[in-house]
């Protein structure tokens, strides 16, 4: 093959050029309006004051382009009411179509024509001007806005990002810490000032500052510097026409409980737990004595006896099927008792090892429950084989002790994942997961684990992200071990006064609805509701000869209730009038989806109410201490309001969801939203009518992504794309290349490039691209192409139809294992047959087709199961009719609908038939052999941007056809989806071309809603006789925030290819990787 390269072509000004002309226009226009025009009172109307308090409505609800609509009638009403016209800037600016920022920016300039000391439209410009890439312009702005102002502290962050941008990382330090000081909360200007501060060498205080960022790192209060609504500070947020001061509102007068109800006279109770056994939507009771289990459906005497119960019951839905079922864990061992259409039946998990205590969890992050048990014979962690079996793993991974009588699972180091308390008659064990398939022991707290406990129980009582150990000691003292983000710190809640024998429980819950959780501590004689935080009781309730004492969610309007087992019966303690009222919220991890990431219970569901101002945190996990796990709703108090903001659900498989607007007196039932979280940065190329989605690169550069236990797959930092003709078109005198993240993920782009091949009008070409090992990335050129003159699927099914063009219809994979994305019951085969042997020379399987990518803890998953993802296989048949194995495992193509090529290079003399199988779901579009050529003379030409912007743009709509083939419009993109950022430092929004325009391992860093939009020179046309391939080519790597995914929740660190020039690439990155981003 020959290439002859050829001159670049036609040259046009940028688009930074363009829209600085625009901005000097603009700023020209509103000096002349401001000479002829001056301030004058402004008369508003009713009308217009509720349509504008409608637009802070929808801004709220992130409903970007209708509030803009709203403010646009308001302004256009009341052109002279200039904070509406400010409204109407902020939300043009969050709509975030092409050309928003210049039309906010005219929008905030015409405010400041008439008022100059606008400090809202002094400070949304100075923002346009960062947002735009445009540091120098932005700092003058800003510094007046803190003249205006001096404690705003975002104003002081985002003046220390400009300052940043133009690397006077000592101005900038001295701002950041001005925010720090202004506003403690606000968490990115420590992780800012941290870096600034390293920069000019005063590292001891850049320590400081880091040590301060991580430990606000779980609290809901802490806030987040960005460039998204309500992260921009109060003055580029929509305000209403008056701003009403909240008053707190007293709670009812009354008793928190009402008088007791009867429902069992069961008199030896040794066990209560609460679960909607039967899905009706109301909670059942399930008592055990005597070695009976009792069900109270509803609560009331509408008993179902199981015989042969003892010791507690633990509740959740084991083998996905819909319907609760039990664990029991007692004297005999752990059995599971599946719950069938019309009986239980029971199977032994682990027969001969009594149960003192046990807890139903996802241990292992794979979506399903999984068993812990501890007793006098030792501690087992029994994993779901998700057939029916269990294994205990505790001694592969590590859980070696003397066992315990207590239980509880709680993320005590606030990582996403739930580690292991277990309580003994001397000292306390804690196990801390680190998700490696190892349980270590967890650092510090050395005083609670040699201080003995009669019980205990765990809850964020102070909503600071951090969860607190509650206790209850030998002599009968409430004590509390609290983490502050640096210290474990302890102290004495409440002292007993007198040591006493028998019954101690606690469990942790809002019983008066002002959203701050009690404690309930029950004894010999009764039980406490008491404040963790005042140290005060707040109930008292006498009971002789109590038994247990547990809380059930029944009601979602007025609460909690107790239920309690005396020497009398047992007793619902309702809800009292001294209370606000309550709403609760039941998550689930089922779906409509065919496959889930979380567990159907929702058990280890993380959630986060917002309640006008104050945050409630609570977990799908029962606290209470006593034997047994239920399983029901969470309820939360509403101190007086209405409803609740929002509820921000983090899934125990680590997937963050929001959902808005919840009303009071409601049971909310939520599953989680089965969302395609990762896969690869996706590409949109300008066709001459639109910005067309093309599919999605890099995947196999993905960094981190999970093999086995200490096992990563190696990336490989490049890939090319083979555009079809005529689709990329020029747009003013440039070709577009978008590079987009509408995923939870990263990208990190090195370089691009757009490479044209010039061929001979008969000849056509294809590139040596797949998921593999020994890609190269070359040009294939080829004259003939061969397809299959029969294919047949793993059932003899014809399917030659399907696989003849590419149409997006491919053969049905099969069956897909519920348990595991992407993975089938059964391999997939298709058999390939040719109505003539195939040749040996140049022969080129060619495949078009689509993937369901697994993610990183779905192969963990389905790792610790004993299976693995295989990927494609090809076997022969020679001329003598026997089969042969010709590659094993090649790979697979990369990710949405794309071509794939495979070399046949041992393909045998006769073969007139192939054979595909993996038992990955991959849908085959269109299969082919080509025979490559390598005597034909090609003229190559390739061009760099000259153009590179990183720009926040949200998130394309995305479709997907019935087999899952996805599409994104980027016409229709939503501002806000539920996506995180990993923290670190990304990309300053603006010019970015000196980090993608050289091969150099200086890398462009956006996250999920961003793009880097790339212009490249335009070529002139091929010469007649001449038909023009365009290839994309992207160097660079991408990262999602998979549990399992090595270094998922953080940018750093970053990958170091071995052609990197270091001091470039480290002052590269100084100048333009400086925006820092993390969470929502």
């Amino acid at each position: 093959m020959k290439q002859i390269d050829c001159p670049i072509g036609r040259q046009y000004p940028s688009r930074v050029d363009l829209e600085t002309l625009l901005l000097k226009k603009i700023l020209l226009v509103a000096i002349v309006i401001r000479l002829l025009t001056g301030c004058s009172e402004v008369s508003v109307s009713k009308e217009q004051i509720a349509l504008n308090d409608l637009g802070v409505a929808e801004m709220g609800r992130y409903e970007y382009a209708q509030a803009r609509s709203t403010f646009e009638k308001v302004v256009k009403a009341s052109p002279e009411w200039l904070e509406a016209k400010n409204n109407l800037a902020i939300a043009t600016l969050n709509r975030q179509r092409e050309g928003d920022e210049l039309r906010a920016f005219e929008l905030v300039t015409s405010v400041l024509s008439e008022d100059p000391d606008n400090a809202r439209a002094l400070y949304v410009s100075s923002l346009i001007h960062l947002y735009l890439g445009k540091p120098e312009l932005a700092i003058p702005v800003m510094i007046r806005v803190t003249e205006l102002d001096e404690k705003d502290a975002y104003a002081a962050y985002f003046l220390g990002q400009a300052y940043l941008q133009t690397g006077d990382n000592l101005t900038a330090s001295k701002w950041f810490l001005r925010a720090v000081t202004l506003d403690p909360y606000l968490r990115s200007a420590y992780w800012a000032g941290s870096q600034a501060l390293r920069r000019i060498g005063r590292v001891q205080e850049s320590e400081n500052l880091l040590s301060d960022y991580q430990r606000f790192a779980p609290n809901p209060a802490a806030r987040l510097a960005g460039f998204s609504y309500t992260r921009m500070g109060v003055k580029a947020e929509t305000l209403s026409f008056e701003q009403q001061n909240v008053e707190m509102n007293s709670r009812p007068v009354g008793a928190l409980f009402g008088e007791p109800e009867k429902i069992s006279n069961l008199a030896r109770v040794s066990s209560i737990t609460a679960a909607d056994v039967d899905n009706d939507g109301s909670l059942d009771i399930h008592l055990i004595a005597e070695n009976m289990g009792v069900l109270l459906n509803s609560g009331l005497e509408n008993e179902v006896t199981m015989e042969d119960i003892n010791g507690g019951v633990l509740w959740g839905d084991v083998n996905d099927d819909g319907l609760v079922d039990m664990v029991t864990c007692g004297e005999s061992g752990v059995f599971l008792i599946f719950q069938g259409i019309d009986a239980w039946l029971s199977e032994p998990i682990s027969e001969g090892q009594s149960c003192d205590s046990g807890a139903l969890f996802d241990a292992d992050h794979d979506g399903d429950l999984d068993v812990l048990s501890t007793g006098s014979y030792g501690t087992q962690l029994l994993i779901n084989n998700r057939d029916g079996t269990f294994r205990d793993i505790s001694a592969d991974i590590g859980i070696v002790d003397d066992g315990g009588r207590q239980v509880l699972v709680v993320d005590l180091d606030a990582d996403r994942d739930l580690d292991i308390v277990i309580v003994g008659s001397e000292d306390n064990v804690i196990w801390q997961n680190d998700r490696t398939w190892q349980y270590k022991p967890f650092p510090g707290l050395f005083d609670f684990k040699n201080t003995p406990m009669k019980s205990i129980t765990t809850g964020d009582v102070d909503a600071n992200g951090h969860q607190e150990i509650y206790g209850v000691d030998l002599n009968d003292n409430l004590l509390v071990w609290r983490y502050d983000g640096l210290l474990w710190t302890n102290k004495i809640i409440l002292s007993q006064g007198s040591k006493s024998n028998g019954l101690s429980e606690l469990a942790i819950s809002d019983f008066d609805g002002d959203g701050r959780q009690e404690i309930i501590r029950a004894h010999g004689s009764g039980f406490e509701i008491i404040d963790p935080i005042l140290g005060s009781i707040v109930h008292s309730q006498s009971i002789e000869g109590l038994q247990s004492a547990v809380v059930a969610n029944i009601d979602p309007e007025d609460g909690p209730s107790v239920i309690t087992a005396s020497s009398t019966g047992v007793d619902k303690w309702p809800p009292g009038p001294g209370r606000f009222k309550f709403l609760s919220v039941a998550p689930s991890g089922r779906s409509e989806a065919d496959q889930m990431r979380s567990n159907g219970s929702g058990i280890g569901t993380q959630a986060r109410l917002r309640t006008s101002g104050r945050w409630t945190v609570d977990v799908v996990i029962d606290s209470h201490s006593g034997p047994g796990q239920s399983l029901m709703p969470l309820s939360f108090g509403l101190g007086g309001h209405s409803h609740a903001d929002y509820i921000a659900l983090t899934w125990s498989d680590g997937v963050t969801q929001t959902e808005i607007d919840l009303l009071s007196g409601k049971l909310h039932a939520i599953a989680e939203t089965q969302r395609q979280l990762a896969s690869c940065p996706v590409i949109f190329v300008w066709d001459g009518n639109e910005y067309r989605f093309i599919t999605d690169v890099l995947g196999v550069g993905g960094i981190g992504f999970f093999m086995s236990p200490g096992k990563y797959a190696e990336p490989r930092p490049f890939e090319r794309y083979l555009l079809g003709q005529n689709i990329m078109q020029e747009r003013h005198g440039s070709y577009h290349v978008k590079l987009t993240e509408p995923m939870e993920e990263n990208a990190y782009l090195d370089a691009a490039t757009i490479h044209a091949y010039d061929l001979p009008n008969e000849y056509s070409m294809v590139l040596d691209e797949r998921m593999g090992e020994g890609v190269t990335g070359r040009p294939i050129i080829f004259k003939e192409n061969v397809i299959p003159n029969r294919v047949t699927d793993r059932n003899g099914f014809e399917v030659t139809s399907l696989l003849t063009s590419v149409d997006q219809k491919a053969p049905d994979p099969g069956n897909l294992d519920s348990r595991f994305i992407g993975l089938l019951e059964q391999d997939q085969q298709l058999t390939l047959e040719f109505s003539a042997p195939i040749k040996v020379t140049g022969t080129t399987l060619v495949a078009d087709g689509w993937v369901e990518y697994p993610y990183s803890q779905t192969v963990f998953a389905a790792w610790q199961a004993g299976l693995r993802y295989r990927t494609v296989s090809i076997e022969a048949r020679d001329k003598t009719g026997n089969w042969y194995p010709l590659v094993e495992e090649f790979g697979y193509p990369a990710g949405m609908p794309r071509q794939m090529t495979l070399p046949l290079k041992e393909i045998r003399e006769g073969t007139s038939a192939l054979r595909l199988s993996s038992n990955m779901e991959i849908y085959w579009d269109k299969l082919q052999i080509v025979y490559e050529v390598n005597d034909v003379e090609i003229r190559h030409q390739s061009v760099k941007p000259d153009l590179v912007k990183v720009n926040r743009i949200g998130f394309p709509q995305r479709t997907n056809n019935l087999q899952k083939a996805p599409s994104y419009n980027y016409e229709q993109r939503a501002p806000y989806w539920d996506t995180k950022f990993q923290r670190g430092f990304y990309t300053a929004l603006g010019d970015a071309t000196e980090l993608v325009k050289d091969l150099d391992g200086a890398v462009a860093i956006i996250g999920g809603g961003e793009e880097l939009h790339m212009e490249f020179p335009v070529l002139h046309p091929p010469s007649q006789g001449l038909s023009r391939h365009f290839v994309l080519d992207f160097r660079g790597w991408a990262k999602d925030m998979d549990l399992y995914t090595k270094d998922g929740e953080t940018v750093t660190p970053l990958p170091v290819p071995a052609y990197a020039d270091d001091i470039r690439r480290k002052n590269l990155h100084s100048k333009y990787n400086v925006r820092f981003q993390e969470g929502f």
